[in-house]
C-alpha cells in the first residue's frame, strides 16, 4: 500500500538527491526573475549578469520576443530549435528525466504496478531515458506512450529498434479529451503515469481524464503555490506554456488523486522556490 510513510522511506535517497540538486540550480531564481523583467522590457541584459544555469531561458525569452517584434511566430525558427536543443541537454533537464523515471520505477515496485503511461511524449526524450532505467534496472514493464501530435508514432519507432526487449506502444491521446476505448483497453490497473512538461501545456480538465486510466502519478510540471508571475511566466505563455497555480490543481487532486506527496517541499522551503517542481499523487 503506498502511503507518505512509505514513499518517505522507499525513496529517501532519491529525495535526498533531488532537493539537493534544486537547491543548487535554482538557488539564484530571484535574479534570473528579476532579469527577466528587464528583458521583457527589452532592455540590454548580458548573460554574465546572470547564473549561467539560466542561459538557456535566456536565449529563449529574446527569441520569443524578436520574434514578437517581428509580428509572427515559428516553432520551426533555427534560433528556436537550436535553443531547445540545448535545453535537452541541460544538465538539469537529463538530470529530472532521470529521477521521474527513477521515482516511477520504485513505485511501481511498491504498488505491483502493471502498466507505464507516458503522455506528451513529443520527441520521446523521456520515454528513451524510461526504457534506460528499465534495461538497467532488469525490469520489462509495458508502457505505453502518447502524445496529441503524430510525430510521436515516428520518434518511438528508433527507439523499438535500440530496446527490442522493450514492450512498448505508441497512442495519439490529448489529454484534454476524454480516453478513448483504445487506451482504456492498453492499460492495466495499478496504471502509472509519468510525465515531463506536459501539464502546462494542457488545461484544468486533463485532471479528470488522466484519472480515469491512471492510478499513481509522477508529475514533473511547474506548479506555482504563491500566485505570483514573473515576466518569465508573462513571456513562456506566448508558446503555449500555461501557468498552473496549486491553488487551482488542488482542489482536483483531492477530487481524483486524494493523496499526494511534494517531493521537492524542503527545497521549496529551504530557497523560496515559488514553483513545486515534482509532484507524486495516488487514488
Amino acid at each position: 500500500m503506498l502511503t507518505e510513510a512509505v514513499i518517505k522511506e522507499k525513496l529517501a535517497d532519491l529525495e535526498e538527491q533531488y532537493v539537493e540538486h534544486v537547491i543548487q540550480r535554482f538557488g539564484e531564481w530571484e535574479v534570473w526573475a528579476k532579469a527577466s523583467q528587464r528583458i521583457a522590457d527589452r532592455e540590454e541584459v548580458r548573460e554574465d549578469e546572470i547564473p549561467q544555469v539560466f542561459h538557456a531561458e535566456v536565449k529563449m525569452m529574446k527569441v520569443i520576443l524578436e520574434m514578437e517584434n517581428l509580428g509572427t511566430f515559428d516553432w520551426n525558427n533555427p534560433k528556436l530549435r537550436k535553443i531547445f536543443g540545448e535545453i535537452v541537454k541541460e544538465p538539469f533537464y537529463l538530470f529530472y528525466g532521470g529521477m521521474i523515471t527513477a521515482i516511477a520505477l520504485r513505485l511501481a515496485d511498491i504498488v505491483g504496478g502493471k502498466t507505464f503511461l507516458e503522455i506528451g511524449a513529443g520527441k520521446a526524450n523521456l520515454t528513451n531515458i524510461m526504457l534506460q532505467k528499465m534495461r538497467e534496472n532488469n525490469k520489462v514493464f509495458p508502457l505505453v506512450v502518447t502524445d496529441a501530435q503524430p510525430v510521436i508514432l515516428d520518434n518511438i519507432k528508433g527507439l523499438k529498434d535500440n530496446y527490442p526487449q522493450a514492450n512498448l506502444e505508441t497512442l495519439l491521446w490529448d489529454i484534454v479529451d476524454t480516453p478513448s476505448d483504445e487506451l482504456r483497453s492498453k492499460v492495466v490497473s495499478p496504471t502509472l503515469l509519468y510525465e515531463r512538461y506536459t501539464l502546462n501545456y494542457a488545461t484544468l480538465k486533463a485532471f479528470e481524464n488522466i484519472a480515469q486510466v491512471a492510478d499513481v502519478l509522477v508529475l514533473g510540471d511547474w506548479f506555482n503555490h504563491t500566485g505570483k508571475l514573473y515576466a518569465y511566466d508573462e513571456v513562456f505563455k506566448r508558446i503555449g506554456a500555461q501557468p498552473l497555480f496549486f491553488s487551482d490543481v488542488k482542489p482536483l487532486l483531492d477530487r481524483f488523486f486524494p493523496n499526494y506527496y511534494i517531493f521537492d517541499q524542503r527545497a521549496i522551503d529551504a530557497i523560496k522556490l515559488p514553483n513545486i517542481t515534482l509532484l507524486i499523487a495516488w487514488k
